[in-house]
């Protein structure tokens, strides 16, 4: 009988080994099938930094899409053209609206069928749908500060887990309404604030994750790729939402419900938050460090946290404020969202509006997944500008200006056909959106790896929750000032949005002249201005 170590011991490998079917087995002499070839060719700390990358991807993907299920169900709550009629029934669950006899000589006497859904179904529907916009981006807004302090000094996965998790429960229970139907505003009221708290752990979570899987090389374009999650969550917010848009609408919270929860359950299961948890060294987050080597990354875990030096330690919201660039780009942020925000929110809506192109909710829904579309554009050129010059608030501005007159282009000959609506909802979603996306990643993460902190990493979540906190408030008073502006008018709303702009492209006047005064300095001494920035991050 053969020894335990005999019987343990591997056979080795030799290319004459045949297959079951009794050939010499090809992929074992090229490595294994084309994909497996690929992997086993990648580093280690490479196949960690894409898997993370996915994941993290994903899971705010899924935040997103919970958060776009109103804005695709608000035809089927609320209608402006039948509230506009004087008399109003309900008979089993549809709104007729009977034409009054003081209008009857210019409506004919046709009972006029209609969605709704109690109690938007009346004449204050609009500021209804936009105070629960309103309820879930202001507490939103609000926890995202303290859920980026406790991001900073808890175990990351298992607060994401836990928020993800919520998300999906809270939004599931609010489906729940149509099925049980609820018609109270309160019950909307209190799930569409539980939902905002429990989303609010998601960003800071996860910008800081992928920011500690890639380092300073790219990082305008990985992370403005990355941040793409957004708009590919709204899109598929749309489209799943939009299948029930005109019907059985529950369903459009119960199937995103049922996705967040699978993905949160993933998330437990398979993010690394940092490359130390799986002996990965970190990237370079600045340009003067060098690599960390793994054993310098396993020789980090061992030390205990009285001899952590000051550097490794958590940033307090006061530090994180004096860092340079943070309330300028946060306050532009406000300004940015309260656009982008009214729009997202409103955009289907507005298709289906008399003074839109009249589509049906359905499909208004699914047309409006282009302005998405814009803006996942409008980030990878803001991201790769960012990456090529070195200069955010440059790459900022430029979108800025040409969003306004954008807007006014999409107002005015938006309604002559289709094809020009989906043509300049792309252009308004790449201007609009493109300062977003690099300003809540690449910025915030630039800015949260600050030299002034050297390696202090932990900053980064703090940073980024109070650059987003004061951008979501904006994308909370954006959509509820255009409930309270739409009775004026379109026109008015249009601009109102374009007074947003300007007032972020004045605030960023600051920082720009920084950069351009740094940039006549790097054309006098023949130095290129991320050089300059080198040197004067260095000082």
């Amino acid at each position: 009988m053969a020894s335990k170590d005999e019987s343990n011991e591997k056979l080795p490998i030799t290319t004459n080994v045949k297959s079951i079917s009794g050939y010499d087995s090809i992929d074992h002499q090229n490595g294994g099938p084309p994909f497996i070839r690929f992997l086993r060719r990648q580093k280690r700390e490479t196949l960690y930094a894409a898997w993370n990358w996915v994941l993290t991807f994903l899971i705010y993907a899924c935040f997103h899409m919970n958060r776009r299920i109103f804005s695709a169900i608000k035809s089927s709550l609320y209608s402006s053209n039948c509230i506009k009629h004087s008399h109003i029934d309900l008979k089993n669950d549809t709104l007729i609206a009977v034409p009054s006899t003081f209008n009857s000589t210019h409506v004919s006497n046709v009972n006029i069928t209609c969605p709704h859904w109690e109690p938007f179904n009346r004449f204050n529907g609009s500021y209804l749908l936009g105070s629960l916009d309103l309820s879930f981006l202001l507490v939103y807004s609000i926890c995202l500060i303290f859920s980026s302090y406790i991001a900073e000094r808890i175990n990351k996965r298992y607060l994401l887990f836990s928020g993800a998790l919520a998300t999906s429960l809270f939004t599931a229970i609010t489906g729940i309404a149509y099925f049980a139907n609820i018609h109270s505003f309160a019950y909307f009221l209190v799930f569409q604030i539980l939902n905002g708290i429990a989303q609010s752990v998601g960003w800071p979570i996860v910008v800081a994750v992928v920011a500690n899987w890639f380092g300073k090389s790219r990082r305008g374009f990985i992370l403005s790729l990355w941040c793409s999650n957004t708009s590919v969550g709204n899109i598929l917010g749309l489209v799943i939402s939009g299948v029930w848009a005109q019907g059985h609408w529950g369903w459009s919270f119960i199937i995103p419900a049922m996705i967040s929860g699978v993905l949160a359950i993933i998330v437990y299961c398979a993010l690394v938050v940092d490359p130390a948890e799986v002996d990965c060294p970190r990237p370079r987050q600045h340009d003067y460090e060098t690599v960390e080597t793994v054993s310098e990354t396993t020789a980090m875990l061992e030390v205990s946290e009285k001899d952590v030096p000051q550097a490794l330690k958590a940033i307090s919201f006061i530090e994180a404020i004096k860092i340079e660039g943070v309330i300028s780009f946060a306050l532009a942020l406000f300004f940015c969202k309260f656009t982008a925000y009214a729009l997202l929110m409103w955009l289907p809506f507005y298709l289906n509006s008399a003074n839109g192109i009249g589509l049906t909710g359905k499909i208004a829904a699914f047309i409006s997944v282009f302005y998405d579309i814009g803006g996942i554009v409008g980030g990878l050129a803001a991201g790769i500008a960012f990456d090529k010059t070195g200069a955010k608030a440059l790459s900022c501005t430029i979108l800025l200006v040409i969003s306004i007159p954008m807007l006014i282009l999409y107002r005015f000959y938006g309604a002559i056909n289709l094809a020009i609506n989906i043509v300049l909802m792309i252009c308004c979603g790449i201007t609009i959106n493109g300062p977003i996306t690099l300003i809540v990643a690449a910025v915030s993460a630039e800015l949260g790896n600050s030299p002034t902190l050297k390696k202090n990493e932990r900053a980064i979540s703090t940073v980024t929750g109070i650059i987003d906190s004061v951008g979501s408030l904006g994308s909370a008073f954006g959509p509820l000032a255009v409930g309270a502006v739409l009775p004026t008018g379109w026109n008015n709303v249009i601009f109102m949005l374009m007074a947003s702009q300007f007032v972020a492209i004045l605030i960023l006047i600051r920082p720009l002249i920084k950069e351009i005064q740094q940039f006549r300095q790097a054309t006098t001494t023949g130095k290129s201005y991320l050089v300059m920035k080198t040197e004067e991050s260095e000082k």
